[in-house]
Protein backbone atom coordinates (compact mmCIF):
# COMPACT_ATOMS: atom_id res chain seq x y z
CA UNK A 1 0.00 0.00 0.00
CA UNK A 2 1.13 3.37 -0.85
CA UNK A 3 1.18 6.50 1.30
CA UNK A 4 0.47 9.66 -0.26
CA UNK A 5 3.18 12.30 -0.32
CA UNK A 6 2.07 15.61 1.91
CA UNK A 7 3.32 18.71 1.03
CA UNK A 8 3.72 21.01 4.49
CA UNK A 9 4.34 24.63 4.71
CA UNK A 10 5.15 26.88 7.08
CA UNK A 11 6.24 30.58 7.86
CA UNK A 12 7.91 31.50 10.96
CA UNK A 13 9.31 34.80 12.08
CA UNK A 14 12.46 34.38 14.08
CA UNK A 15 12.51 36.45 17.44
CA UNK A 16 15.35 38.86 15.32
CA UNK A 17 12.56 39.78 13.28
CA UNK A 18 14.04 37.50 9.89
CA UNK A 19 11.26 35.50 8.07
CA UNK A 20 11.77 31.51 7.09
CA UNK A 21 9.67 29.93 4.70
CA UNK A 22 9.58 26.30 4.74
CA UNK A 23 8.11 24.42 1.85
CA UNK A 24 8.43 20.19 2.54
CA UNK A 25 7.05 17.16 0.76
CA UNK A 26 6.97 14.55 3.42
CA UNK A 27 6.11 10.86 2.89
CA UNK A 28 5.63 8.61 5.86
CA UNK A 29 6.96 10.89 8.34
CA UNK A 30 10.20 11.87 6.47
CA UNK A 31 11.27 14.98 4.46
CA UNK A 32 11.34 13.82 0.58
CA UNK A 33 12.43 17.14 -0.78
CA UNK A 34 12.42 20.60 1.02
CA UNK A 35 12.55 24.16 -0.11
CA UNK A 36 13.82 27.26 2.35
CA UNK A 37 13.62 30.71 1.52
CA UNK A 38 12.76 33.93 3.73
CA UNK A 39 14.24 37.29 3.90
CA UNK A 40 16.95 35.85 5.76
CA UNK A 41 21.06 35.59 4.55
CA UNK A 42 22.88 32.76 4.67
CA UNK A 43 26.63 32.94 4.15
CA UNK A 44 28.07 31.72 1.90
CA UNK A 45 24.81 31.95 -0.38
CA UNK A 46 25.48 28.14 -1.80
CA UNK A 47 24.80 26.63 1.72
CA UNK A 48 21.19 26.67 1.83
CA UNK A 49 20.98 24.31 -0.95
CA UNK A 50 23.52 22.21 0.69
CA UNK A 51 21.26 22.33 3.58
CA UNK A 52 18.14 21.28 2.06
CA UNK A 53 19.53 18.73 0.49
CA UNK A 54 21.13 17.31 3.72
CA UNK A 55 17.36 17.72 4.90
CA UNK A 56 16.05 14.37 2.34
CA UNK A 57 15.42 11.55 4.18
CA UNK A 58 15.19 13.27 7.58
CA UNK A 59 12.16 11.99 9.90
CA UNK A 60 10.44 14.90 11.38
CA UNK A 61 11.47 15.07 14.49
CA UNK A 62 12.96 17.82 17.23
CA UNK A 63 15.93 15.54 17.91
CA UNK A 64 16.97 14.19 14.75
CA UNK A 65 16.54 17.70 13.36
CA UNK A 66 18.47 19.82 15.73
CA UNK A 67 21.36 16.95 15.51
CA UNK A 68 21.76 17.57 11.45
CA UNK A 69 21.18 21.18 11.53
CA UNK A 70 24.10 21.95 14.14
CA UNK A 71 25.95 19.65 11.92
CA UNK A 72 25.48 21.18 9.03
CA UNK A 73 26.63 25.02 10.87
CA UNK A 74 29.57 23.38 12.39
CA UNK A 75 30.75 21.04 9.50
CA UNK A 76 29.96 24.14 6.79
CA UNK A 77 30.84 27.09 9.14
CA UNK A 78 27.80 28.55 7.63
CA UNK A 79 26.14 31.66 9.05
CA UNK A 80 23.14 33.13 9.58
CA UNK A 81 22.34 36.60 9.75
CA UNK A 82 19.13 37.36 12.06
CA UNK A 83 18.64 33.86 12.37
CA UNK A 84 20.20 30.72 14.03
CA UNK A 85 19.77 27.05 13.52
CA UNK A 86 17.19 26.87 16.29
CA UNK A 87 15.12 28.72 13.73
CA UNK A 88 15.39 26.36 11.34
CA UNK A 89 14.34 23.66 13.12
CA UNK A 90 11.32 25.25 14.62
CA UNK A 91 10.30 26.42 11.24
CA UNK A 92 10.59 22.75 9.98
CA UNK A 93 8.32 21.90 12.87
CA UNK A 94 5.51 24.34 12.01
CA UNK A 95 5.43 22.94 8.81
CA UNK A 96 1.78 21.76 7.96
CA UNK A 97 -0.54 20.96 5.66
CA UNK A 98 -2.79 24.39 4.50
CA UNK A 99 -5.73 24.27 5.84
CA UNK A 100 -5.09 22.04 9.46
CA UNK A 101 -5.02 23.54 12.75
Amino acid sequence: MSVKNSMLYADYKAPGGKMLRVRLTEKDGRIESAKISGDFFLIPEESLPKLEKMLEDVRLDEKELKLLVDRFFRGTNAQGLGISPDDFVKAILLAKIPGDL
